[in-house]
């Protein structure tokens, strides 16, 4: 049903997610992941609508940069986003989901990303 929900990169934290995991960047871009933070802490569909764009950015994606770059922007937010932000990513659905489809053995990611998504799962 996310599909009738619309491109959720078009919403202001979702086109600030899609520029920050953007796989030609050559490191994180800390200042628009710190602007992501803002945006998810200060608007009220902000951590729903950066966890749709997460989702879409992470699920099936087979280029590893993007999803570390992803990986990165989430663990920004689970440092300095507040409750809202927290329940949305420890939900079954999204650690289930997402997180162990990303480390699944059909998938055979890197070992840096198998690390940091394990990193992710203990954190929350």
């Amino acid at each position: 049903m996310e599909f009738l929900l619309g491109n959720p990169y078009s919403t202001p934290v979702g086109h600030c997610i899609e520029r920050a995991t953007d796989g030609s960047l050559q490191n994180e871009d800390w200042t628009l992941n710190m602007e992501i933070c803002d945006i998810i802490n200060e608007t009220e569909d902000g951590p729903k609508d950066a966890i749709r764009a997460v989702k879409k950015r992470l699920n099936g994606n087979r280029n590893y940069r993007e999803v570390m770059l992803t990986l990165t922007v989430l663990e920004t937010g689970v440092k300095n986003c507040g409750h809202r932000f927290h329940a949305l990513i420890t939900s079954r659905d999204f650690v289930d989901g997402v997180l162990v489809k990303i480390i699944s053995p059909k998938n055979n990611p890197p070992t840096i990303v198998q690390d940091k998504v394990l990193a992710l799962i203990q954190v929350r």
